[in-house]
């Protein structure tokens, strides 16, 4: 089975943003010494300096869709595991107005749901180690995995992604789809990026921090962190992280604590998501890039030509004069200078970023 792209313009996508409980449930303190209020961290792997798109940025785990994530061979092995149940990733309450990513007719017998999951989950494993998978629900199945035969597979995998089909029959284990919950869609904007993608992006809640090594290959580093302590190191220019993850870690300063986060990302996954293509527009001071419910934002927008729009007077002055803002801002400094706008109710129950936290490096008491 060949997987087949949506658009000739892009390539589909799946990232995840993985959190895991602090060391202990202690609370560590952040580069500034202001204790971090949030009780978990985030994984964010450093780009290479070679990379073809967006080189030496932090991001989350993630890539393109690889054929063997929808081979029908995926089902077979749910089915003989015994976890062969969709129903809760299947059941969104929202159909219209969700991504056409998961909206589109199924290329093969993997829902689009599964199968973005398991890309998330193989590209996981492949760029970081962490493996996210449970056992089949079999009696007498205590297949355990050293850490050798863990990292043979890993290079197994990153050759070829066959190979996850295979390490899951043998050590009788599925993808855990079921721990990845809907999050949001945002689709590369058509200015200046000669590589778009679609993708689609989950949240993984675990418990603690498992063993993790990047790649030495596409990522050179993999870090920890807590949103507070991602954000404000951009603010410093220590790393550079993209507008998305930017908007997703902003999000995420209102549910400082991990088992808030875990409860409303298993509810509000079940809303869906809408797709989210940025549309940059000029000021005389800078760049924002509107996003869907900015009273700028084009409707529709062309998802497929390049827009580059301008406007009159400054980043202030549009922001003063909107009434509602749903944004990205770009000050002349360059891009650590980034200001996130956001006074929309946000469809799909979604949350609302958080900009004032972060951007004076402090955080609230």
């Amino acid at each position: 089975m060949t997987f087949r792209p949506l658009s000739k313009y892009w390539r589909e996508a799946a990232t995840l943003i993985l959190t895991a409980g602090a060391k202990n449930g202690t609370m560590a303190r952040i580069a500034d010494d202001v204790l971090s209020r949030f009780d978990y961290r985030v994984l964010m792997l450093q780009r290479s300096g070679k990379s073809g798109f967006m080189p030496n940025a932090k991001v989350f785990p993630g890539g393109i869709v690889d054929d063997s994530d929808f081979s029908n061979e995926w089902m077979d092995i749910f089915d003989n595991s015994g976890l062969g149940n969709f129903d809760s990733l299947t059941g969104i309450r929202n159909v219209q107005g969700r991504s056409p990513m998961l909206t589109a007719k199924q290329v093969s017998l993997v829902p689009n749901d599964v199968g973005y999951r398991i890309c998330a989950i193989r590209e996981t494993f492949e760029e970081s180690g962490i493996l996210l998978t449970r056992p089949w629900n079999v009696p007498d199945n205590n297949t355990t995995m050293s850490q050798s035969s863990l990292n043979e597979w890993r290079t197994r995998v990153d050759s070829d992604g066959q190979e996850f089909l295979r390490l899951c029959q043998e050590h009788r284990c599925v993808p855990d789809v079921w721990s990845l919950h809907e999050w949001s869609n945002w689709l590369t904007p058509t200015a200046n990026f000669r590589r778009r993608y679609d993708t689609i992006f989950y949240m993984c809640c675990l418990d603690s921090i498992p063993q993790t090594t990047h790649d030495k290959r596409e990522m050179v580093k993999a870090q920890w962190l807590s949103p507070s302590e991602i954000l404000q190191k951009f603010r410093r220019e220590e790393h550079w992280i993209p507008p998305p993850q930017v908007y997703e870690l902003s999000r995420m300063f209102q549910l400082p604590h991990l088992n808030e986060l875990y409860r409303f990302s298993q509810e509000r996954g079940l809303e869906g998501c809408e797709r989210w293509l940025p549309v940059r527009i000029i000021v005389s001071d800078g760049v924002m890039t509107v996003l869907p419910g900015d009273d700028l934002y084009p409707d529709p927008p062309d998802f497929e030509k390049e827009q580059d729009l301008q406007t009159t007077g400054t980043l202030l002055e549009s922001r003063q004069s909107t009434k509602n803002l749903n944004r990205l801002e770009f000050s002349g400094k360059g891009v650590y200078s980034t200001t996130v706008c956001s006074n929309i109710t946000h469809k799909f129950g979604h949350l609302s970023p958080v900009q004032d936290e972060w951007s004076d490096d402090k955080e609230s008491q």
